[in-house]
């Protein structure tokens, strides 16, 4: 057994961001644990730029090539003989079996690992379909280090340096060995889609008669999307961290001309110890602006009971698939439905957790998932065949493993999700879903392009939305100084700090502009006003229109959405707090005035006739969110006018 010298040095983030950004140009690998759920996604970060030894993997072995003056007195050293003898592509090879020996012939350590990533046809390597895999195509690239830098969950880095222990070879700085160039007529390749808009809720259509009539529980499809891309891809995925940071982050130059990056939702395993987590995922909800808005997102992903039947069913055959590895009865669910929220999408998760039993290890955990559940269906073997007869294109990386396994037995798996696969300046975007037999083709097909946004954006291809709105703007200025006639309203300090924070001060000695609030029932005798809540419904009231006493809703959230007769333009959806005990009693009765805004019934919000104003929301909750604000911005403003 052959014990390395590991030295550690302290590094800055500077120096991982010049490290990373070699594997533009340099073969190695990036695997990240940057975001997720406190106490289940273990932060951390591995940065694999100075690779001794390149793995790459097939259906009947490795081809182990050196990379470095390190990795070749790696191979030449008498402890790795036998591993070098029984290793390579030979009929009845196991690359995953291969790859653990050649961890086995070192001492157990973190730092000596293998890191890479494996494409979805690497599901062949379960059992003996290894042997109809193509033989022109590899399943995957593993690397094993020179050179680590590592990142722990406070964020701080650590250069690692492995050596041979007196080698009877120097240890020379490695040279990036780089790619081959990218063949002529890049410029020729004419990106496109596998499936034209609608195709995709067609198939999905196709997908569920097939439920219905196979023995299926559930099932997964995808489709591609792809662009042409400048630029550099190491740029674009610092991008992508930065907007999206997700629980398995991950970057591979394979030496090949190809980059793959993404930040995927899904880590699949933590091996720790002999310790086994399952972490799977499933239900999209796109994120909404602001704490409100995150907070309805989650509701409406925890009230769809399609996703949370997916989620169980995609845990239960999890628990299929680990339990001949796991010690009987140790397998458990820790957590049911934890929401992970990430920059774009909410998620749910669950988290599983078992003990492996004698004899079996990480490689045998990353076989028995690969192609995983919640990217083909259940049963595993009829979701495959249904996908190989409804899928437009092959999958190549997507529902895919990024993995990195070391020889103490520690491992962690991601999912390859979220990702983009460039090759001769066209990006690859491949996205789908996990259907049951109730599910809904156009949900589905809405859900599949959601997936792709926040690759896109970090491309540059399509503007980012901030997870903040920023405030309206009214074409008309708003008035200096307004009068609060807010008599018994218990919330007049907030509603005095709303209207200082659009630049508006309160003062008893205006004249031109009211706000009306709590009992208030009269408005000024001159000029204009906006009523808020129950001073709203009393001002409608005096106005002729019919207005009834509801029991007391107070701290409600009302989903709301702007008209085309708004300022502010069609189809802006909000949030918007609700106090009242009155309620207009013929919602859509209401003559003479313009509506801005209507509730998710189609009642009407937000009412302007001149210089009067009606809000039947209160914009000063923190309820609401920047849209409802700028609304309040806006009526304000018409109010003032002349």
């Amino acid at each position: 057994m052959l014990r390395l010298q590991i030295e550690r040095h302290a590094a800055t983030p500077e120096q991982a961001q010049a490290a990373l950004a070699s594997l533009d140009e340099g073969e190695g690998a990036y695997f990240g644990v940057e975001a997720g759920i406190a106490g289940l996604h273990p932060l951390q970060a591995t940065l694999l730029t100075a690779p001794a030894l390149r793995l790459r993997l097939w259906g009947d072995g490795v081809e182990a090539e050196a990379l470095s003056n390190f990795g070749r007195a790696l191979l030449a050293h008498e402890a790795l003989a036998s591993w070098r003898r029984e290793a390579g592509r030979r009929p009845g090879g196991n690359p995953l079996d291969q790859a653990r020996r050649l961890l086995a012939c070192f001492a157990p350590s973190p730092d000596v690992l293998l890191l890479g990533a494996l494409p979805f046809e690497a599901h062949r390597l379960q059992s003996a379909r290894a042997s109809v895999c193509d033989p022109q195509r590899p399943l995957g690239v593993l690397y094993f280090p020179g050179r680590l830098l590592r990142r722990d969950a406070e964020g701080t880095w650590t250069g690692v340096d492995l050596r041979l222990p007196q080698a009877d070879l120097p240890d020379l700085p490695h040279t990036a060995t780089g790619h081959p160039p990218e063949p002529r007529g890049r410029d020729t390749v004419v990106p496109h889609d596998d499936l034209p808009p609608g195709d995709y809720a067609r198939m999905v259509e196709r997908a569920l008669a097939t439920l219905r009539t196979r023995p299926l529980v559930s099932l997964t499809l995808s489709q591609s999307y792809r662009r042409r891309v400048e630029g550099s891809c190491v740029g674009a995925f610092a991008r992508l961290r930065a907007a999206n940071p997700a629980p398995a982050s991950f970057f591979l130059n394979d030496g090949s001309g190809m980059r793959l990056f993404g930040a995927s939702p899904d880590l699949q395993l933590v091996v720790r110890d002999g310790a086994v987590q399952a972490l799977p995922v499933c239900g999209t909800v796109a994120r909404r602006p602001g704490a409100q808005g995150e907070a309805e997102s989650l509701r409406e992903l925890f009230n769809e009971e399609v996703d949370a039947a997916a989620l169980a069913v995609c845990s239960d055959a999890l628990r299929n698939d680990l339990a001949p590895w796991c010690l009987p009865g140790s397998l458990r669910l820790l957590d049911r439905r934890r929401p992970l929220s990430l920059a774009t999408v909410v998620h749910a998760v669950d988290r599983l957790g078992g003990t492996l039993r004698p004899g079996a290890d990480a490689w045998d955990l990353i076989a028995a998932t690969a192609a995983p559940v919640m990217l083909t269906g259940t049963p595993r073997q009829e979701a495959l065949r249904a996908i190989g007869e409804l899928e437009p294109s092959p999958r190549g990386w997507y529902g895919g493993m990024v993995v990195q396994v070391a020889s103490d037995g520690d491992a962690l798996v991601g999912t390859i999700l979220r990702a983009a696969c460039v090759r001769q300046g066209v990006a690859e975007v491949r996205a789908g879903g996990d259907l049951l037999a109730d599910s809904s083709p156009a949900r589905e097909e809405a859900e599949s392009r959601l997936k792709t946004r926040s690759l896109w954006r970090a491309f540059g291809l399509e503007a980012g939305a901030s997870t903040a709105a920023a405030p309206w703007r009214p074409y008309s200025p708003l008035p200096a100084y307004v009068q609060l006639v807010a008599p018994q309203d218990p919330f007049q300090a907030a509603l005095c700090d709303c209207l200082a924070g659009l630049g508006v001060t309160v003062s008893d000695q205006a004249q031109d502009v009211a706000v009306l609030a709590g009992e208030a029932a009269q408005a000024p005798a001159a000029g204009g006003w906006v009523a808020i809540g129950d001073a709203a419904c009393r001002r409608l009231a005096a106005e002729g229109q019919a207005v009834q006493a509801v029991e007391a809703e107070y701290g409600r959230a009302l989903r709301c959405e702007t008209t085309s007769q708004a300022p502010l333009g069609a189809g802006l959806g909000f949030s918007a707090g609700r106090y009242a005990r009155l309620a207009l009693q013929e919602p859509s009765l209401v003559e003479g005035w313009q509506v801005w805004a209507t509730d998710s019934r189609g009642h009407p919000v937000a009412l302007v006739r001149g210089r009067e104003a009606c809000l039947l929301f209160r914009p000063d909750s923190l309820l609401g969110d920047d849209v409802a604000l700028a609304v309040f911005a806006a009526a304000l403003a018409q109010v003032a006018r002349p």
